[in-house]
């Protein structure tokens, strides 16, 4: 196996040919394992294409799943740019869930190969960077409450599906700033750069444990006085290449968010720091495969007497994250009510237990080689066993919601989609065909990002889509003409309009002359305005100025770092040339 990795083009293939197989089933029947999260993201990427085929490519508000969502400015805070090349798909097969699939592909081929090409950077061993990607990638598990969810699996049931994403690249961002932190080697710089805005723009939670992880390599490195001035240069440069990179979603969405009181996400208490007990069943729970790979090269390595000072710090290091993630010996009680907005649940920052473990997975698996040879071989060809198992729904569903059911209730039962069914806790069977049902009853206007209270208190006036004059509320007074919102039949003598709409910044009222009318963000966080006896309201939503600016710098940034790239390897190539000539002189 040593040799076939060796060769980039062979060890390419290994990678595509594992996300090939894991998805396989499902690409054969153009079939979904879906979800209750999948129907929002579903619902957005359909949200998104209808978008694209009406000539806005950077959308930002929903205009097209219905009235009651229209405006909710969804795209603020779930930006779409890494869900091109899926919609491309989508839009030139005319099939999502295959599309789906496809996509979910070339995601996992691209952190496969993304992991071990950080690792091979930093250590130059091939066989550690391979055994390292190939364990994180199968292994990491997403958290204690859901320990039998592998990121693979994760994605095919788009649960938390832009978070797992950006947890599956996480190890090229840690390690490429531990590079340059303590290893004295600044060359990552760049990639470090791109993971981070790849992840910010995927999962502001994820991305948040990511930013703390750094942060504690910063001031452990400024304590024992190896972060010197070059470092820190280096580091902000970073910073700036994030922002450049990531500015036409951060901009937008810092702006939105300091116009309007926005509410936290809504935050599950019962995953910040669970008991003692649940993490020592989750170290010895044989779902957890990651944990059970720890403890069983832990005694191996014991056995042989190979149980060096790096293993054991990695094995305790993994031990205290697990502690530190899921156990309430952290007061995580008084963190909670601060993080809670931005965080959901701790199994969002699960790459740090996943890292850890999969890097004393693969230096255990290399020392144990050995002694062993073919454990290579053996680990490498169970994990993909196991996994595909779990993409085959054969043990997974166990775990699952099925019909309201209890969580411990053994059942592989699935479910076709259907109106009575769609909004439950049902484990769907999603084809090409029935998938029509989820889209057609699409359900954006959650409960993610509205005006603080708004939800909860006025949940009715979104659904409806309530129009209030005077402080009285009235049905069937909206609707919708091509990209734009109309209010019509205005009693006379209004003075304020509170339209069914979160106030954005970007929103425009007219009259039916096309007089523009005062706008403004009421004490509840809606789009009010102020009719001047207008019968007929139309709103309209453009970008702001910081906006329209940060697009500019995002395509700009991104233009220029391809036209570096491209530099830099005909550079690389004509370096092997020249070496290659005097060589043979």
């Amino acid at each position: 196996m040593e040799k076939l990795i060796q060769r980039w083009w062979l060890r390419s293939l290994i990678f595509l040919g594992i996300s090939v197989l894991l998805f396989l089933p499902f690409l054969i029947k153009g079939q979904a394992i879906l979800w209750r999260d999948s129907q929002f993201h579903i619902s957005r990427l359909h949200e998104l294409l209808l978008e694209q085929q009406t000539g806005q490519l950077f959308p930002d508000i929903i205009r097209y799943s219905g009235v009651q969502n229209w405006g909710y400015g969804l795209n603020f805070f779930y930006p779409t740019f890494l869900f091109y090349p899926l919609i491309f798909i989508w839009r030139i097969t005319d099939l999502p869930i295959t599309s789906i699939v496809i996509f979910n592909i070339l995601v996992v081929y691209f952190a496969l190969y993304s992991n071990f090409s950080i690792l091979y950077k930093i250590t130059s061993k091939v066989k550690t960077s391979f055994i390292f990607s190939i364990t994180y990638i199968l292994t990491a598990g997403i958290g204690i409450a859901t320990s039998w969810n592998i990121p693979i699996v994760r994605i095919e049931y788009m649960t938390q599906y832009t978070s797992n994403m950006a947890i599956l690249i996480a190890p090229v961002i840690i390690l490429s700033f531990y590079n340059i932190i303590f290893l004295n080697d600044k060359s990552t710089w760049v990639r470090a750069s791109i993971f981070s805005s790849l992840s910010l723009m995927l999962s502001i939670p994820t991305t948040l444990g990511i930013v703390l992880t750094i942060l504690v390599m910063c001031i452990t490195a400024l304590v024992k006085k190896r972060l010197n001035s070059s470092k820190i240069i280096k580091l902000l440069l970073c910073f700036l290449l994030i922002l450049a990179l990531s500015s036409a979603f951060l901009f937008p969405f810092l702006e939105q968010r300091l116009a309007n009181h926005w509410a936290n996400l809504p935050s599950n208490p019962d995953l910040f720091g669970l008991s003692f007990s649940s993490v020592f069943n989750q170290i010895f729970d044989l779902s957890d495969i990651l944990s059970v790979l720890v403890a069983i090269l832990s005694g191996m390595l014991i056995f042989y007497k190979k149980f060096t000072k790096t293993h054991k710090i990695l094995v305790l290091s993994y031990i205290a994250s697990l502690l530190f993630l899921y156990s309430s010996l952290f007061p995580w009680y008084f963190v909670n009510p601060f993080l809670s907005g931005a965080l959901q649940m701790t199994y969002r920052w699960n790459f740090i237990p996943a890292i850890l473990g999969s890097l004393f997975v693969a230096l255990a698996t290399i020392e144990l080689s050995k002694i062993k040879k073919k454990i290579v071989p053996i680990l490498c060809f169970s994990l993909l066993y196991l996994s595909i198992n779990g993409m085959l729904i054969n043990t997974v569903a166990k775990h699952f919601h099925v019909n309201n059911a209890d969580l411990n209730t053994s059942t592989n039962h699935l479910v076709p989609p259907t109106k009575d069914t769609v909004n439950t806790d049902s484990l769907f069977s999603v084809n090409n065909s029935n998938v029509k049902i989820i889209l057609d009853q699409p359900n954006l206007a959650s409960g993610d990002y509205r005006a603080k209270g708004q939800y909860e208190k006025y949940r009715n006036i979104y659904l409806g889509s309530l129009v209030t004059f005077e402080n009285r509320s009235f049905p069937n007074k909206t609707s919708v003409n091509g990209k734009d919102f109309y209010i019509s039949n205005i009693p006379n003598n209004t003075k304020k309009i509170q339209a069914p709409i979160t106030y954005l910044k970007g929103f425009s009222a007219y009259d039916e002359n096309g007089t523009k009318l005062k706008s403004y963000r009421d004490s509840a966080g809606f789009l009010s305005i102020l009719p001047q006896n207008a019968k007929t309201i139309k709103i309209i939503y453009t970008k702001t100025k910081l906006h329209q600016l940060s697009i500019i710098i995002f395509s700009l940034s991104w233009i220029l770092l391809a036209i570096w790239g491209i530099i830099y390897l005909m550079k690389g190539k004509k370096r092997e040339k020249t070496i290659h000539h005097r060589t043979s002189l």
